[in-house]
């Protein structure tokens, strides 16, 4: 059939072209693959900008500065304003200052005395740890005993949160008691809150009971507050007169001696209406207004 060579010449073209054409398409597919993939990655990429790393800053000096431009972008507002006074924050409150610290609250009741008449000049002196027969007192005052024989707000400042003291006190016809305590942050309840009995009769103020002071009262008997011869601390009960039961009181009691033994030197008149750490000088001009403190030598 394909006998001459001009036959199989064109035979074996039409076969190559029939074999070329699957595979000239491959490679041009193939090709345009290429073409547009390189296309597309070249289209995509962006100029990479290389910015210097920034040196780490810690949180503390960030907040610094930032507080520092604050300060500065007000700087000429505040300084027009500064006559003004600033307003409060919305939402928030004025700190309120404490004006004395720690504190001492007492009651005590005094023998032959009605409930709600228990008026005195009371003394109150601070020992720290154990009290003795010759006491040093931290810190002491003199106080106007209301009717209730409570006291509130007797400022502590200065002592030691957590250390033990002891508290003794003292009315102006009565021996002393004592009651010893933890010193709390805030509020101190001597005695756990239970009312301190102080033994009448002592109105020489030497912390004793004894005939010295049965003779003062004698010498005031039948007076009343226009007498004369007119005893207020010999008036025991309050009653506007001395009379047998008040020496009762004492002859009942002559012997006793009040906390911390005898004392040589009675305690100071003065007192102040609202304690503190100072109270009315000792010294001053009677009727003048002043504080008195004691403080051990």
């Amino acid at each position: 059939m394909f006998s001459t060579f001009k036959q199989r010449l064109i035979l074996g073209i039409y076969i190559f072209i029939l074999l070329s054409i699957p595979a000239g398409a491959f490679l041009v597919s193939q090709y345009r693959t290429t073409v547009k993939s390189s296309a597309f990655e070249q289209k995509g990429v962006k100029p990479t900008l290389q910015i210097p790393p920034k040196p780490a800053t810690p949180s503390a000096r960030q907040l610094l500065n930032a507080s520092q431009q604050a300060a500065n972008s007000t700087a000429g507002s505040t300084t027009a304003s500064s006559s003004e006074p600033s307003p409060t924050p919305e939402g928030s409150s004025p700190t309120i200052a404490t004006s004395y610290g720690p504190t001492l609250s007492l009651k005590v009741a005094l023998e032959g005395r009605a409930e709600n008449n228990q008026t005195t000049k009371l003394f109150v002196g601070i020992a720290e740890g154990a009290l003795t027969a010759n006491p040093k007192f931290v810190l002491s005052f003199s106080v106007d005993l209301p009717a209730s024989g409570q006291y509130s707000n007797l400022s502590l400042a200065g002592l030691t949160v957590g250390s033990n003291y002891t508290a003794l006190v003292k009315g102006a016809a009565q021996i002393a008691g004592s009651a010893a305590f933890t010193m709390a942050p805030t509020i101190t309840n001597l005695n756990d809150g239970v009312v301190i009995n102080l033994t009448s009769g002592d109105l020489n103020e030497d912390n004793v009971i004894n005939s010295t002071d049965y003779t003062i009262a004698q010498k005031a008997i039948g007076s009343t507050s226009k007498s004369a011869n007119w005893n207020e601390t010999a008036d025991i009960n309050r009653d506007g007169m001395v009379n047998t039961f008040d020496l009762g009181i004492i002859s009942k009691n002559i012997g006793k001696t009040g906390d911390s033994g005898a004392w040589t030197s009675p305690i100071p008149k003065t007192s102040t209406p609202s304690a503190g750490l100072a109270a009315p000088p000792m010294g001053s001009p009677d009727g003048s207004d002043g504080y008195w403190l004691w403080l051990p030598k």
